[in-house]
């Protein structure tokens, strides 16, 4: 591993954040699926029923009616779009070189999903958790050859090429297909430090073809976004190893950021998610956030091969996210202290949707969606959703809700 700048950077984007929303009541109505998951923090009673569901790797028969949905981009379960402050797509470990026929490449199959679901309803921006180049990061010599394979062939819907990009990237997307370019926001994983020119080729080539592509300069990175969110791009390899004054880069970036709303994007997860968990590593960003003194909601991130929601304990952020399962998938961890934490689970590929409802009671919400790994039926299908209070109740819902 090869550090860059500890240096951090604010960047407004698309408008000013909501500020000084007041905490939230409890949400009225009852959801269809009301597994009640209360944050400890709030010192009430919690009732935690655990549903981990494995998804099978392999194509279930289903009905005619279904599989013309799916076939058109719709999931029978999925809601009807909603007018969200904010929306925004999940992402992470999506860096294999592709696979032929394209139909059975994950990478693609995924990035399908994802443009599905935001045609479905439409989101304002990619977040992209780590491992973006397997299996050593960008390599100079295939710097255009891997921006085709990885970047904006499998993402053209939400790419905004440059110049020196149109010119030479184009042909990775089909003339016909319909595009909507978003923000990327993008972050460092570890394989994308195997090579020692990876990171700064991300942070300062990928943006000369990419026009959308937004990778922290430095350590930490804080985006103000609608709805009052606080997006923290933390390069999370460095963690375990920083001197004090760039824990104090990272601790003023997580101050600063105007939320009220908080999310932090690292590739990877603080909670124990995967059987040889980094403890160090966990003290090491616990210790950043309680030293902010400020209220982080979700933690996200990518590098394990899965798909999990966990839920945290103070001063551990409410909402874990695991959303690594963008090209591979792996096994959940069968270890009692995941297992209890963890909410939800997935062997299986996917990716997570966060969107926040503003309002006199403003809720973030978080989705979670699998992907078949055969061909047919394509998209994703939403298998779990969060509901997310400002004060951090969290709560279970039907994902059709």
């Amino acid at each position: 591993m090869r550090p860059g700048d500890p240096g951090v950077a604010a960047r407004v984007v698309d408008g000013p954040a909501r500020r000084n929303l007041a905490p939230a009541a409890p949400a009225s109505g009852a959801a269809r699926a009301p597994s009640r998951l209360v944050h400890p923090r709030l010192g009430a009673p919690a009732s935690l029923e655990r549903r981990v569901r494995i998804a099978p790797l392999r194509a279930a028969p289903a009905l005619l009616a279904l599989a013309l949905a799916l076939a058109a981009g719709c999931d029978a379960r999925a809601r009807a779009p909603e007018d969200f402050a904010l929306s925004l797509l999940a992402v992470g470990d999506t860096g294999e070189p592709p696979r032929d026929p394209a139909y059975r490449d994950p990478v693609r199959r995924v990035a399908s999903a994802l443009a599905r679901e935001d045609a479905r309803s439409s989101v304002d921006g990619l977040v992209l958790l780590g491992d973006n180049f397997y299996p050593e990061g960008l390599p100079r010599r295939e710097v255009k050859k891997r921006l085709r394979e990885n970047v904006v062939g499998p993402f053209c819907r939400f790419i905004e090429l440059t110049p020196r990009g149109n010119g030479s990237l184009r042909d990775a997307c089909p003339e016909d297909e319909a595009t909507h370019p978003l923000p990327i926001y993008a972050v460092l994983g570890n394989h994308d430090y195997e090579r020692d020119e990876s990171p700064e080729l991300q942070r300062e080539l990928v943006p000369e073809y990419v026009a959308s592509w937004r990778m922290p300069r430095g350590l930490v990175e804080s985006h103000e976004l609608p709805g009052g969110v606080s997006l923290v791009l933390l390069d999370s390899n460095r963690v375990p190893h920083l001197r004090r004054r760039e824990q104090r880069a990272v601790e003023r970036a997580l101050a600063r950021a105007r939320g009220p709303w908080r999310i932090v994007a690292a590739h990877h997860p603080v909670a124990r998610a995967d059987e040889e968990h980094d403890v160090a590593y966990e003290k090491a960003v616990m210790r950043l956030l309680e030293r902010a003194r400020v209220p982080v909601h979700v933690f996200l991130a990518g590098h394990e091969h899965n798909l999990q929601v966990l839920l945290g304990e103070p001063p551990s952020p409410p909402l874990h996210v695991i959303s690594g399962a963008g090209s591979d998938v792996r096994s959940l961890p069968r270890r009692k202290s995941a297992e209890r934490m963890r909410r939800y689970g997935a062997e299986s590929l996917g990716f997570a949707r966060l969107d926040v409802r503003a309002g006199p009671e403003p809720r973030l919400f978080v989705t979670m969606f699998e992907v078949r790994a055969f061909p047919w039926p394509p998209g994703g299908r939403a298998a779990a959703r969060f509901e997310l209070a400002l004060d951090g109740r969290v709560r279970e819902v039907d994902p059709a809700d």
